[in-house]
């Protein structure tokens, strides 16, 4: 366990991204990854939030919730606000959330392809609501492929969360720019 008492800023991202390498190389177990980075967040008081990427609303579906608590994890790592849907939240529930102002990302994990019926309208109703320009919209999990992905309207796609969170931090920087 590191001393968190006396870091500053750099130590503090540099302990996050220490975290999060152990996990991509399988060195640190999925559950003992969220398990530190959180005792690492409640240790310094919350960890930083970059203003210029905005929330993330992150939302599972099915009864799952590892992936959705996955993706929040990575994206608190790389600064993101985050919303965290109910476990049971509903399409217009996850819609609902999507319409305040500071969010700019829209995370789903789906498991099976059971749990994806009904995505397909995700796309449309944030274009008819006016608020789809500023989205990043991403859906991962073990049922997601690029094509279905594709198919789903998302913007970014990644085979893992981490180059997923990557991909969307990147492209909210780009959208933003200026």
């Amino acid at each position: 366990m590191i001393d968190t008492g006396n870091m500053g800023p750099d130590e503090i991202d540099s302990e996050k991204m220490r975290l999060l390498e152990e996990f991509e190389k399988g060195r640190l177990p999925l559950l003992e990854f969220m398990r530190s980075v959180k005792r690492l967040e409640d240790s310094v008081g919350g960890l930083s939030v970059d203003p210029r990427l905005g929330k993330a609303v992150v939302a599972s579906f099915g009864r799952h919730t590892e992936g959705r608590d996955l993706m929040a994890t990575i994206l608190k790592i790389f600064g993101f606000g985050i919303e965290l849907a109910d476990r049971d939240a509903s399409i217009p529930e996850i819609i609902d959330m999507c319409q305040m102002d500071d969010v700019s990302v829209l995370c789903l994990s789906v498991q099976t392809t059971y749990d994806c019926p009904g995505l397909e309208e995700i796309d449309g109703t944030l274009r008819d609501l006016g608020i789809r320009d500023r989205i990043v919209f991403n859906v991962g999990g073990a049922a997601v492929s690029e094509h279905l992905a594709k198919k789903l309207g998302c913007d970014v796609y990644g085979r893992t969360a981490s180059e997923s969170v990557r991909v969307m931090r990147e492209a909210v920087l780009n959208k933003y720019k200026g």
